[in-house]
């Protein structure tokens, strides 16, 4: 028994072979015990088993299948409704802009000269150019009604502007007065002729945007209606302009219908699936349904729900409630899964449906093809099981005898190229990640596959090292240069806050926070002499490194003006907006109070171009804003003049600086902080605190208000209080 022993093969060898005979002997004799009393009731096993699977499998992929769909369609259709608000949200902002400045023009119509405005012209067709438009045959007007749409002729950039930066989405872009006259700005003056050749005349006071507009006070997105000069239906977004209370125009953008519907269009989920909107009365907006309880008709203005069955009419009524869900509905009597989220900016509903047999199909098409493939397996197994038996009992014998043979001459022939591989890939982890494909290693089976796995992944791992190295290294220089930046810029704005040089007769505090690393706001202070102190806070168009670049600009070019000017704020506001027109880029502008104190007398002088009115405090009393003057934008137009405010402080009188990023601020309901806010935060205690600590107090409350909503714009503020020199 020794002699034998010491002949057996040691190490892996040994315990290969042995590995083998133990292996076929149990595996020969487990089958040959079992398979005896199996084989009868083994094909009832495998039918019961089977059935129970598949029941299960489809209980499982139904349950899987829809809810992985109503997920999606979820997704898909909160995505498409924030896409779609998105597009109006921007219309509405531009028209919220453009109404500021017709409500400039009326409120100060002397500083806008009076322009030539010309009716359409055919030859004008595929030109952006500003037309005329009369409400009626008798082209006479009052001849203030004239004047005034002479002078808001001077906002033809602008109109111009919002067309072209929306084209598709925005066609034209008016401005109605009360008269009945109308400046249209697109590029469609042949689309405003009759057959006989002589100008449309045009009333907007009978359009709905202008009534919905005028009643309403606010936005007022119509449903989809014909356009009165196009041959297309449209959606229309107005806005109402007051002066004093009263309507003295109402701006309008209109959406070519045929944008939204493509838009709907490539929304569609499945054959069957299909998108609607509904405006907030219930009117069929748009629908990518091409039959059917809701397929586009010619009457846009009835409330669909009542033309719908009950169980769709409810669904429809829930979705107009403002919230997002999804429910299961019938629709021309097959059911859909319909998936709804609101469109907040103009007042609608977006709601997406697939049909439920869609997603149901491929489950029934896969149980019909695992019966068939079940039943087959049966009879393929009975007959295998027959003959197996003979032949398994034949080739276990062969086995048996051919096992010790084969172990040892695969052992042999496969131990030693494992054991080299090992050997060479046991420093692989550290620095040498070298492994060289040999001769021994390609023996035609896994071993060769694993050697070839280990030199390509030797390859791939060095290229991974030195690319995460590189990677690692270019953020690293990249997060340098925008803290280089923001130090950069930080340095830029003083920091020494007065009374820096040690003057008397006023506290001042400062303080601006970027919604990226580097901002667009601004603000500085300084003197002009020993008795003058200059202030001056803005809020530049756009954000990051170009905004910020240009607020250096802005700062820069506004002070050295001011100083060259002697103080004379007018004077330096026009001379820096033109210089900026010439060295700005395009588009881009900047909004600035600049304002010059007395200190020996209280004093204050500023100029508001474009900019949010600051709120004053006089005394023991409360923070109020005070509408001022208003000038227009800094480097938007060449034409721009500028108006000078004069008020007196006394002692203890405070002003309050602020970009829109105080008021503008929003929480997770998308509501804005405001001016109510920013007053009630003010004069919480004013009071007692140095400005310094009202201006934290008032920046904490902006961000309780928000909450977890991320910073969308730069955050500039400045405190002024006068004191007094006795």
């Amino acid at each position: 028994m020794r002699k034998i022993r010491d002949l057996w093969p040691k190490g892996l060898e040994g315990k290969l072979i042995k590995f083998v005979l133990i292996f076929v002997l149990c595996i020969g004799t487990a089958f040959l015990t079992v398979s005896y009393f199996q084989v009868s009731h083994l094909k009832d096993v495998v039918k019961e088993e089977g059935e129970k699977q598949t029941d299960l499998a489809q209980d499982s992929m139904e349950k899987a299948m829809t809810g992985i769909t109503v997920d999606s369609l979820m997704t898909l259709n909160t995505w498409a409704a924030d896409k779609i608000d998105d597009e109006f949200w921007i219309l509405a902002h531009d028209i919220r802009v453009l109404a500021s400045q017709v409500e400039d023009v009326y409120r100060n119509p002397d500083r806008y000269e009076l322009l030539s405005v010309e009716q359409p012209k055919k030859s004008d067709a595929g030109k952006y150019v500003l037309q005329l438009l009369y409400p009626g045959g008798d082209k006479r007007a009052d001849n203030d009604d004239i004047n005034m749409i002479r002078r808001l002729a001077n906002l033809e950039p602008m109109m111009a502007e919002i067309v072209r930066d929306n084209e598709g989405f925005a066609m034209d872009c008016l401005i109605a007065t009360p008269g009945g006259l109308t400046l249209v700005m697109d590029n469609l003056s042949d689309k405003k002729f009759d057959e006989a050749g002589n100008i449309d005349y045009y009333d907007p006071r009978d359009r709905a945007w202008y009534k919905g507009a005028a009643e309403t006070g606010d936005i007022f997105v119509s449903s989809a209606l014909r356009s009165a000069f196009y041959d297309y239906n449209e959606v229309v977004m107005g806005y109402p302009v007051y002066l004093d209370g009263e309507l003295v125009a109402v701006v309008e953008v209109s959406t070519k219908l045929d944008e939204i519907e493509k838009k709907m269009s490539e929304r569609k989920v499945g054959n069957n699936g299909f998108a609607i909107l509904i405006s907030d009365e219930g009117q069929l907006v748009c629908s990518s349904k091409e039959s059917g309880e809701l397929m586009m008709g010619e009457d846009t203005d009835t409330d669909i729900r009542g033309a719908v069955n009950p169980e769709l009419k409810e669904l429809l009524t829930k979705a107009l409630s403002g919230e997002s869900g999804i429910e299961k509905v019938m629709v021309d009597s097959d059911y859909y899964h319909a998936a709804y989220s609101p469109v907040d900016t103009a007042g609608w509903t977006q709601i997406t449906f697939v049909n439920e047999n869609e997603i149901l199909n491929p489950i029934k098409t896969l149980n019909f093809s695992m019966e068939v493939t079940k039943d087959l397996m049966l009879v393929d197994l009975s007959n295998h099981f027959k003959r197996s038996t003979i032949l398994v009992i034949i080739i276990l014998i062969l086995i048996m005898l051919i096992a010790m043979a084969s172990a040892s001459s695969l052992a042999k022939k496969r131990v030693l190229p494992i054991q080299n591989m090992t050997e060479a890939v046991e420093g692989f982890v550290g620095q040498n990640m070298d492994f060289e494909m040999k001769d021994e290693y390609r023996t035609g089976d896994e071993i060769e596959n694993l050697a070839e796995s280990f030199e390509t992944m030797s390859v791939k791992m060095k290229e991974y090292v030195k690319e995460i190295v590189n990677n690692a290294a270019e953020k690293e220089r990249l997060q340098t240069e925008m803290e280089a930046a923001r130090d950069i810029q930080n340095k830029m704005l003083p920091k020494r806050y007065p009374d820096f040089y040690n003057k008397p007769g006023y506290e001042l505090y400062a303080k601006m926070t970027p919604a990226k690393n580097v901002g667009g706001d601004l603000y500085d202070f300084f003197y002009l002499d020993d008795d003058h102190l200059a202030v001056m806070l803005g809020d530049v168009s756009g954000k990051g490194v170009t905004a910020a670049l240009f607020m250096v600009l802005c700062k820069q070019m506004i002070k050295s003006q001011l100083l060259a000017k002697d103080g004379d704020l007018v004077a330096a506001m026009t001379e820096a907006n033109l210089r900026l027109l010439e060295e700005a880029a395009d588009g881009m502008f900047v909004t600035v109070w600049l304002g010059v104190i007395t200190l020996s007398t209280g004093e204050l002088n500023f100029v508001d171009a474009g900019h949010m009115y600051a709120a004053i405090k006089r005394g023991d009393g409360d923070f109020v804003i005070e509408p001022d003057n208003h000038s227009m934008l800094v480097g938007a137009l060449d034409f721009a003049r500028f108006q000078l405010n004069t008020i007196k402080l006394e002692k203890g009188d405070m002003f309050y600086l602020y970009t829109d990023g105080v008021t503008e601020a929003r929480n997770s309901d998308d509501e804005m902080f405001g001016e109510d806010r920013l007053l009630e935060a003010l004069n919480e205690a004013s009071w007692f605190l140095s400005v310094g600590e009202l201006d934290t107090l008032v920046r904490n409350r902006v961000l309780e208000f928000a909450g977890d909503q991320e910073q969308y714009d730069d955050i500039t503020t400045l405190v002024f209080k006068y004191t007094g020199i006795d």
